[in-house]
């Protein structure tokens, strides 16, 4: 297990209390102050795609910000612990497994085309150099809060374009869902139902507030698994969020809602964090 993390100007010790910046490589951003057992993240937050690839991609910026969690960044900047991801998907995906983290063909996402011409292997090399950071990273942030605590939630918040489930034959979406497929659920029962609940607090002006279990997605993938095969004392509640507060097409935000979102969210990981605790 890595033994150091990482600020702007260099590495600092596991043993502060308070760190913030930006990953060396860029990739990512982080404020964490290991004050309660708890990370709350968006990986699919960024939107940045480096200087070096912008001349082989073949998506645009609003093609791009369709598939990214549009937002998430701010529905957890501001709490003790938060841990959020700069660079867009359409470089590499977080939530896939390092052998598929690079979308270089269409069926990689979702069947559009991200690159016009594939980036060397230089520049792919260099990605996941990044993915490789950011999971490097979060292992050392999980390890002290386990060190400290004995156990870690990691609040994994994502959206999803509504109008994609709706194609699927789902009229009515939920709000909230939560993927619970890979969470042993005789050991987390509680937590699970805890944070379901808290979930339904949240209100969001004008839309009523719905909360699902495994309905839309199933919380099956990269970042949950690997982390929850880290330790079993780690919770990993993989939490998308609709995009009921933004236009998903055209990318804007709607900001009364976002910020009801924001703070009902941090709401709910910090009530749910100290009913567990």
């Amino acid at each position: 297990m890595p033994s150091m993390l990482y600020t702007k100007k260099g590495k600092k010790s596991v043993s502060d209390t308070s760190i913030q910046g930006t990953d060396p490589l860029g990739g990512f951003a982080y404020h964490l102050d290991f004050s309660l057992p708890f990370i709350a993240t968006a990986i699919h937050a960024g939107h940045h795609v480096r200087k070096e690839l912008l001349p082989f991609m073949a998506l645009d910026s609003e093609g791009r910000r369709f598939e990214e969690d549009t937002g998430t960044k701010l529905m957890i900047k501001g709490l003790g612990n938060s841990v959020w991801a700069l660079e867009s998907r359409a470089v590499y995906d977080l939530n896939r497994s390092r052998e598929i983290a690079l979308p270089l063909t269409p069926e990689k996402f979702w069947g559009t085309r991200v690159y016009r011409t594939l980036p060397t292997p230089e520049m792919n090399q260099k990605s996941l150099e990044n993915y490789d950071s950011f999971y490097r990273f979060m292992e050392t942030c999980i390890a002290r809060i386990l060190d400290r605590f004995g156990f870690c939630i990691v609040y994994d918040i994502h959206s999803y374009n509504i109008s994609r489930q709706q194609e699927k034959g789902i009229a009515s979406p939920p709000v909230f869902n939560l993927g619970t497929a890979l969470l042993d659920k005789s050991k987390w029962e509680k937590a699970i139902a805890l944070w379901l609940e808290q979930l339904g607090t949240i209100s969001l002006p004008g839309i009523k507030t719905s909360v699902a279990q495994n309905h839309v997605f199933l919380g099956k993938a990269e970042f949950c698994r690997r982390l929850c095969n880290l330790d079993d004392r780690i919770l990993v509640l993989p939490t998308e969020v609709s995009k009921v507060y933004m236009d998903e097409k055209k990318g804007d935000v709607y900001p009364d809602v976002i910020q009801a979102v924001k703070n009902g969210l941090q709401n709910a990981i910090l009530s749910h964090v100290k009913l567990l605790s």
